[in-house]
């Protein structure tokens, strides 16, 4: 029969009509995905609700906030704080300038029902390595207001009375003899003494530097996104209305003097708090509502839904450098019958470090790496990892610019990093002092980070992983090793309970 060929029998009045009281039922296969983030395949509406919520439990060390059953959790919805500092030195403080607020957070726990599904440790120096990912123009242009996270760079240009020469003025727009950070101001170079050039953030940059917002001074918010606490929130979000436990958020921490870091040249007789103001404290939540027919068909169609995401497990080690001398270390990192899909390890200032807000303009919050200066140098590096009865890689790698194309690789983008930054190659960071601070002095290899993916696809044995590290030399101090490893967990939600696995 040609498919052009009307054979239909007309419709009589006997035929029943059809119900358009009920919507037919949505077939499971033409349901969206409503947990991935992105465009939908179907045009239909959404709304977002915002709720504002406090903390139910709040102090200067944790603080837990309860979520409601309702909608989608939309992934960029944000955690508010403030600070102020009234209670310490009272001096013009900000937050360092590679993390922002993200120093505040020392652990993060999301918790459903009593299971803790996603945990981060070391939240804040986890932050200064996932960080120097993010785009520098997006830092000033974004960040800067709304985390404090102002790393930028900028070429300085040779302009103004402090780059005259025997013959004369020597400005130009076109030559550069290093690069310092850009906070998208400009620097009064011409009518500047030599050598006393110093830049200041903006305002909104400052912590409170009193109690009384009557006195016109005011306060800073910034805020965190959950999806940066939660990595996998990244690519997944959470039905809330399907759940039928308490969803709770819980956040720990990280010590008053450990938050900000105050202008050059404090005293060190005065002392430093950076104390959380309890009504800033806020949860900006948003839930997202698609026409009821859909989320209904969405949770029939998935009464018995699992999907996989990533959790990060911190292992700490101490190097004890007393003596002022190379190390070689073989450390078990665990992992040990778990998928492990990468580990990333850097070395800093251990937490009881005593006052580490007058370190620098990154306060503890950077990696060591190899330097100009014999004292802060590392030496050679030599790394390699083994698992399941294999190294990683058939030759130890002594190279930096090997380790950096290694985290490239693990990452699959470029950190936003110079050479001077990663391992002190070149020497480019400006010996002018930003908010008080040597740019030279707190920039230069402050984040040299050592990352491995794990590309054999193997469940690690009981053995776990080894790494294989050897410094030439080190700093005359206590180090802490600081190492996470990428683990590949599952949750199933059956009948509105959730529970979670290693894979």
């Amino acid at each position: 029969m040609s498919v052009n060929d009307d054979t239909t029998p007309p419709t009589t009045e006997s035929s029943a009509p059809l119900d358009v009281s009920t919507p037919a039922p949505t077939a499971a296969a033409n349901v969206p995905d409503l947990m991935k983030i992105g465009a939908m395949p179907i045009n239909t509406q959404m709304d977002v609700e915002t709720d504002i919520l406090e903390s139910v439990v709040f102090s200067e060390t944790f603080c837990r906030f309860r979520l409601q059953n309702k909608g989608i959790l939309h992934s960029n919805s944000k955690i508010v704080f403030a600070l102020d500092t009234s209670s310490g030195s009272g001096a013009d403080c900000i937050l360092p300038a590679n993390i922002g607020i993200h120093s505040v957070i020392d652990r993060a726990v999301l918790k459903i029902g009593t299971k803790t599904i996603c945990e981060t440790d070391g939240f804040n120096h986890f932050m200064q390595h996932r960080s120097s990912f993010v785009n520098p123009q997006h830092n000033k242009q974004r960040e800067s207001v709304t985390s404090s996270r102002l790393m930028c760079r900028k070429w300085e240009y040779n302009l103004g009375s402090s780059q005259k020469s025997a013959s004369g003025r020597t400005d130009s727009i076109n030559e550069a003899n290093d690069y310092t950070l850009d906070f998208g101001i400009d620097v009064d170079a011409l009518n500047s003494a030599s050598g006393s050039r110093d830049i200041d953030v903006h305002k909104y940059t400052l912590l409170n530097p009193t109690a009384s917002v009557a006195s016109g001074t005011g306060t800073s918010n910034f805020q965190i996104t959950i999806n940066d606490l939660f990595p996998f929130l990244k690519m997944n979000q959470l039905p809330l209305y399907m759940m039928k436990e308490e969803i709770d958020i819980e956040l720990y921490f990280a010590k008053e003097n450990k938050r900000g870091v105050s202008k050059g040249g404090v005293s060190a007789d005065d002392t430093f708090a950076a104390k959380l103001i309890r009504n800033s404290t806020q949860m900006i939540a948003d839930y997202i509502y698609y026409p009821q027919e859909i989320m209904t068909a969405y949770e029939t169609a998935n009464n018995d839904m699992s999907f996989t995401y990533v959790d990060y497990r911190l292992v700490k080690h101490t190097i004890d450098n007393s003596a002022d001398e190379s190390q070689s270390i073989i450390l078990n990192v665990g992992g040990a019958g778990r998928v492990v899909n990468k580990l990333f390890f850097g070395l800093s200032l251990p937490d009881t470090k005593a006052n580490p807000q007058r370190q620098g303009i990154l306060n503890i919050y950077e990696s060591f790496g190899n330097g100009e200066d014999a004292a802060d140098d590392l030496g050679a590096v030599s790394h390699n990892i083994r698992y399941n009865d294999k190294f990683l890689y058939p030759i130890d790698i002594t190279n930096n610019a090997r380790l950096f194309h290694n985290m490239q690789q693990a990452e699959g983008s470029v950190p936003f990093i110079s050479k001077d930054e990663y391992a002190g190659e070149l020497g480019l960071i400006s010996a002018q002092t930003i908010f008080g601070h040597k740019a030279f002095t707190d920039l230069e290899t402050t984040n040299f980070w050592v990352e491995d993916r794990l590309n054999r696809n193997e469940r690690v044995n009981s053995r776990g992983i080894e790494i294989y590290q050897t410094w030439g030399a080190l700093t005359d101090d206590v180090l802490t090793m600081r190492c996470w490893l990428e683990i590949v967990k599952y949750a199933t939600l059956k009948d509105g309970i959730l529970q979670c696995y290693y894979a």
